[in-house]
């Protein structure tokens, strides 16, 4: 029982006492996730220490979106990339590079996925995947002479013909 003035405890019933909590937080994690410390918080005679928890928060990012393990990401690709094919490096959120290659006519709006390139797993058994939305950024005008080289390679006809 705790005494007014009690010489073993000239400084009230508690006195203050500092720990060192390390958080450890595992590749995977996610936003809304917590993480806690039992009966480490506020204590007082006759009661139990508070639990202290942590809750993930996920830091935005202007390139990339993330979903569970899956990540997305918008690319804009000029005409002729998405005409002709090419090859892109991306620099994933933890700095390591890679690159993908499209050998295909990619339209506006195409997605692609890349397996095992999104976030890890929580179990730690491999990764998500990553989406890539593509757009392709049309030119604002053609002169004369580059319509008409494109309607030669292309094979286009004018359409007033047609109707």
């Amino acid at each position: 029982m705790w005494r007014p003035n009690c010489r073993a405890c000239p400084e009230g019933k508690t006195s203050t006492e500092k720990i060192e909590l390390t958080v450890e937080i595992t590749r995977g994690m996610r936003p809304g996730e917590r993480i806690t410390f039992e009966e480490v918080a506020d204590e007082k005679p006759g009661f139990k220490a508070g639990d202290l928890h942590f809750i993930i928060v996920g830091l935005g990012d202007t390139v990339f979106h993330r979903d569970g393990d899956q990540l997305y990401i918008t690319m804009e690709i000029p005409l002729v990339h998405a005409l002709t094919g090419f090859t892109k490096e991306i620099t994933h959120l933890d700095s390591h590079k890679f690159s993908f290659t499209v050998d295909e006519v990619t339209e506006c709006d195409h997605v692609m996925r890349l397996p095992g390139k999104g976030m890890p797993r929580r179990s730690g058994r491999g990764f998500g995947d990553l989406y890539i939305t593509f757009e392709v950024d049309f030119p604002d005008e053609l002169t004369d002479q580059q319509k008409a080289a494109i309607r030669n390679i292309l094979g286009g006809e004018d359409l007033k013909n047609e109707l």
